[in-house]
């Protein structure tokens, strides 16, 4: 019950974190668009939504590992880790070279995920600080 109750949270964490990249999205794209170039924007939003997408793959490689063995978690981990890699190398090749989108604007989009889960992960530890006080 209580491992069921741990993956919906963990379930809720996940889409809350894509919800909070949306609403990012949502809020910097039309001011991009305003101050900088549709180029810049479109950079911007195609590194948002790769970011959304490996964080989305980072969450599914952790879903694999739960019912595989300790070694078979280490090499799934480490295939994905060079998987994640080579597609990001691919995807800014193609959007430095063939897209002609701002790279920079590409690079920030892309760290929203990253930036989010560090300040999420302090929250976290915040509110865990601030209860620990209470008992």
């Amino acid at each position: 019950m209580a491992k069921a109750t741990c993956m919906k949270n963990y379930e809720l964490k996940v889409r809350n974190m894509l919800a909070q990249i949306a609403v990012l999205g949502i809020i910097f794209c039309p001011i991009v668009f305003s101050y900088y170039s549709g180029q810049t924007m479109a950079g911007l939003l195609l590194g948002m939504v790769t970011g959304s997408i490996y964080f989305l793959y980072l969450y599914r490689q952790v879903e694999n590992v739960k019912v595989l063995s300790k070694k078979q978690a280490v090499e799934h981990i480490r295939s994905g880790w060079i998987i994640r890699l080579g597609v990001m190398l691919l995807v800014l090749i193609v959007v430095s070279h063939f897209l002609k989108l701002n790279v920079l604007a590409f690079i920030a989009g892309f760290f929203t995920m990253p930036v989010l889960l560090f300040i999420n992960g302090m929250a976290m530890v915040i509110k865990q600080i601030e209860d620990a006080k209470k008992m």
